[in-house]
């Protein structure tokens, strides 16, 4: 691995001289299951092209700025258990793939997402793989790409099962831990309450602990990053709103690894959420909480707005009315400052419900961002 990034990162300083510039890109939210999958997946394709003998560079690509990546607590410690050298990750802002898309030089695979941000719909000519475990968008069907999208806990398991059926010399022992980690906190430890996990994510980790000759105890290092990913201790509600954040129809969706309860108590969180909300220039912003502590699963979810207008009002109708699947929104609070109503709060009783249900119905809402 560690090769592999010196050569990908040496490439950014001579991509002229490379007919292709094949990057795979992980989604923009960056959390663990994504950042690991577009370093091993590259990592994989670097040794075929090295196999092959061709003129390719090929580049593992964070989807976020440098300067975020400090705030991907779990990915940061992750990476570094797994000795991965930082200074030798390429970031989003680190390279111009519209600049490699105009010259037709620039390949894109797509990892653990496959759908592109409004700014990045340029870019789609480009894409020749994608590889996801979210229900396909409609949107996005992708025609005469190489596709393999499949409902799994984790996007590391389609990863790590085509190295394994591939037999892919890249599986050491370092490899196999690295892709189990993003599998155990997407499973919530195969968690029976969060039913994220399915058959394909059973096999392959048992197929990857028994490849790699792991035999810490998965228990143990689900709560150490879990631990990780929940130590907010130096982030501020401003960087916990971004931290793991996307956009549907213009509409921010912000995932806490905390409840929308407790962030809601931080000194400075509504000038936070107000302040966010103004950047989006959307009237509204989603908020989305979640506790995993004491094996059991919590979730609740807020609609902020810092005032009262028809697209909050839209939001909060469908997320109630919505059936399929239905979220179970209990115990309406509203939560408010400067005398008026700025937050409404549930508790989500659907806890296998996550972002990724929640995401399509925000994208069914037909309504200008700034409607008020």
């Amino acid at each position: 691995m560690d090769s592999f990034l010196e050569a990908s990162k040496a490439c950014l300083d001579n991509l002229v001289r490379y007919k292709i510039v094949r990057v795979v890109l992980g989604n923009p939210t960056c959390d663990l299951d994504s950042a690991v999958c577009a370093l091993v997946y590259a990592f994989h394709r670097y040794n075929d092209v090295k196999d092959k003998g061709e003129d390719i560079a090929v580049i593992p690509l964070l989807n976020i700025p440098e300067k975020e990546f400090r705030l991907k607590t779990e990915v940061l410690y992750h990476f570094e258990k797994h000795s991965i050298p930082l200074e030798l990750l390429t970031f989003r802002d680190q390279l111009s793939l519209e600049v490699l898309s105009s010259e037709k030089k620039l390949e894109i695979i797509l990892v653990d997402h496959h759908t592109l941000s409004e700014e990045s719909r340029g870019l789609a000519n480009s894409v020749v793989e994608i590889i996801d475990h979210r229900p396909q968008d409609p949107a996005w069907l992708w025609p005469q790409k190489e596709i393999k999208i499949k409902i799994v806990g984790s996007c590391s398991t389609l990863i790590a099962k085509i190295l394994i059926d591939k037999k892919s010399k890249i599986l050491d022992p370092r490899i196999c831990s690295f892709l189990r980690g993003p599998i155990l906190v997407d499973t919530v430890n195969f968690s029976v309450e969060a039913n994220r996990a399915t058959p394909d994510d059973v096999e392959v980790i048992k197929k990857l602990e028994e490849i790699g000759f792991i035999t810490s105890d998965r228990e143990m290092e689900y709560k150490e990053l879990l631990f990780a990913k929940t130590d907010i201790s130096r982030l501020t509600p401003g960087e916990l709103l971004i931290r793991d954040l996307k956009v549907a129809n213009g509409i921010p969706i912000s995932g806490l690894p905390i409840l929308v309860e407790s962030f809601v108590k931080l000194d400075g969180a509504f000038e936070a959420l107000t302040e966010f909300t103004t950047e989006y220039s959307c009237s509204v912003t989603v908020v989305m909480g979640l506790d995993l502590r004491n094996d059991t699963v919590t979730r609740d979810i807020a609609i902020f707005s810092p005032t009262n207008n028809n697209l909050r009002s839209t939001i909060i109708e469908s997320l109630k009315s919505n059936t399929e699947p239905s979220l179970n929104l209990m115990e309406e609070q509203m939560i408010s400052t400067r005398n008026k109503y700025d937050l409404v709060l549930f508790k989500q009783g659907n806890v296998k419900a996550s972002r990724k249900q929640i995401l399509p119905i925000i994208r069914s809402i037909s309504i200008n961002c700034n409607s008020f």
